[in-house]
């Protein structure tokens, strides 16, 4: 009770200035990271940022200047700005926008503005608000790909934030009509909303920022780690990888097997075919491997047509007919050459296998190098075991 007797006597024309303040700040901020080459939704951010200062501004202005801009166009600016939201969260997830679902409420505001009252005014905008703010907060909780930090929480907050208090002011104006003869009236609903407001503005700024960086981020390290060819991981990657399966064999120890795979005259394709061709075989290998091997399995590209898949608890013989099965699935895979012409690919393969404290990860990488070199010698197209 104490802490909402504090709320209500807070000074409504300072909480609105603050709200002034604070809008075109984030505003600022949003616009410097704003990016016109990478359409993140963060220009639909800034401009939903933008139209709340000046809805504020111009609601502040009411005795000042005509109705026509202080009540309908403030007011549907401020309705305005939640669908710029939405549009901007839509935009991040790179998905084309319901803009039925989200610019109706603004094509509706105007009219719900007609009336004198100031309280029906205000139980009209917080309907729309709390539709807007809990189908935003939904869209937010269901990005797609599900985002990995801590921004999309920041986002939900403002949302829940904003639908709490638009029920709030919305329930608490309906009921007692008379506590809202002004939009500067000081009281309890009055000083909750503005305040919400200056928190959620400072959420969504914040939030918005945060969800893009850690996509960049995230995007970042997945061009740090993987082939950006194939985009199966790289060396560094799948090295890492068997570092640490190899490190676990101690703890648990459990057998772990190494394939060594390699296309067969690879260096006739790209000489006869044309780079572009070498590439989209490596693409086609990297696909068919993908496909072939189990959830628990790693497949990486350690540099030019050559692949490192790490087989976690597998023996020797598990690893000799998984390995069977890749070099099978290759061989039926047939691709248009740079000659137009159907082009078929071979693999050769070496296994090796290795349980807790037999060898090291760089001794099973060379004996699997090793059988590898005598597929090659061989004939090409088989899989061996190292000895």
């Amino acid at each position: 009770m104490s802490m909402m007797l504090a709320i209500s006597q807070l000074h409504i024309p300072t909480l609105f200035l603050i709200l002034i303040a604070t809008s075109l700040t984030m505003t600022a901020c949003t616009l410097a990271m704003w990016r016109r080459d990478r359409p993140e939704g963060l220009g639909y951010w800034t401009a939903g940022i933008a139209l709340l200062g000046l809805a504020f501004v111009l609601i502040g202005l009411r005795d000042q200047i005509s109705d026509l801009f202080s009540i309908f166009l403030a007011n549907t600016l401020m309705i305005a700005v939640f669908a710029l939201y939405g549009e901007g969260l839509m935009q991040f997830q790179q998905r084309p926008a319901n803009r039925w679902l989200l610019w109706w409420p603004v094509a509706v505001a105007p009219l719900l503005l007609i009336t004198e009252s100031l309280p029906l005014r205000v139980v009209s905008m917080s309907g729309l608000l709390l539709y807007q703010s809990l189908l935003l907060l939904i869209i937010t909780l269901r990005l797609q790909p599900p985002p990995t930090g801590r921004g999309q929480y920041f986002i939900a907050a403002a949302f829940g934030m904003i639908f709490l208090t638009a029920l709030y002011r919305g329930t608490g104006t309906l009921l007692n009509p008379d506590i809202m003869p002004s939009v500067m009236a000081a009281n309890t609903i009055q000083a909750v909303s503005y305040l919400t407001a200056i928190i959620s503005t400072i959420l969504l700024g914040i939030g918005m920022i945060l969800l893009i960086k850690e996509r960049t981020d995230a995007q970042t390290l997945q061009l740090a780690l993987h082939d950006e060819l194939t985009s199966l991981p790289n060396r560094r990657y799948i090295l890492e990888v068997l570092e640490r399966l190899v490190a676990g064999l101690q703890r648990e120890p459990h057998p772990l097997s190494l394939l060594m795979v390699d296309i067969d005259h690879f260096k006739h394709i790209n000489d006869t075919q044309g780079h572009e061709t070498g590439d989209q075989a490596l693409r086609v290998l990297a696909n068919t491997l993908r496909l072939g091997l189990r959830a628990q399995d790693h497949a990486g590209r350690l540099g030019g047509e050559e692949f490192l898949l790490i087989l976690p608890s597998t023996n020797a013989e598990g690893a000799l007919q998984l390995a069977e099965r890749l070099r099978l699935n290759v061989e039926q895979q047939v691709f248009t050459g740079g000659d137009g012409q159907p082009l078929q690919l071979t693999i050769s393969i070496g296994v090796c296998s290795m349980g807790a404290g037999e060898i090291d990860s760089q001794q099973a990488i060379r004996q699997a190098d090793q059988a590898l070199y005598r597929a090659k010698q061989l004939g090409r197209n088989q899989v061996v075991a190292c000895t």
